[in-house]
């Protein structure tokens, strides 16, 4: 996890190859502006973040401008790695986006409670995957404004 990136990008926690793949496919119109950093799992995640923690001065900070996190994540689950970032004073500001298959109103309810401030459902069709993913982008970085770095 070394490689740092210095300019505005997107962190995507997702462990399936396949809708990594997908999501790189359907974000190529952004990629050049903010890029994707991927962490496979939720250990992966945390040290990523925690390795910026150790390279952040007071004048410039490296943390992710968004947070894409699948729930559904091997050992740390995406439940998990949400509280521990939002337990975090260093991680609070960083937008966390839940982006998982899951439909439990059970999921949707305990990620709102503990911070997410988006919860979007996969789409299986990959016509409808392609507009969320594009929509995605577009309000995030075109139309929202996020925190200053």
């Amino acid at each position: 996890m070394s490689n740092l990136v210095s300019k505005s990008f997107l962190l995507l926690v997702e462990d399936s190859d396949e809708d990594f793949t997908a999501f790189l496919r359907f974000s190529r119109p952004f990629l050049q502006e903010h890029p994707v950093k991927r962490c496979r799992n939720g250990e992966e995640a945390l040290q990523f973040l925690q390795e910026i923690d150790s390279t952040v001065d007071d004048h410039q900070s490296d943390y992710p401008s968004l947070i894409l996190l699948d729930l559904n994540l091997p050992g740390l689950d995406g439940r998990e790695i949400l509280i521990h970032i939002r337990e975090n004073p260093q991680w609070e500001n960083i937008p966390i986006l839940i982006f998982s298959s899951s439909n439990d109103p059970k999921d949707i309810n305990f990620c709102y409670k503990q911070g997410a401030k988006s919860y979007i459902l996969k789409p299986m069709d990959i016509g409808h995957l392609k507009k969320t993913i594009q929509t995605l982008w577009e309000y995030w970085f075109n139309i929202v404004v996020l925190p200053p770095k």
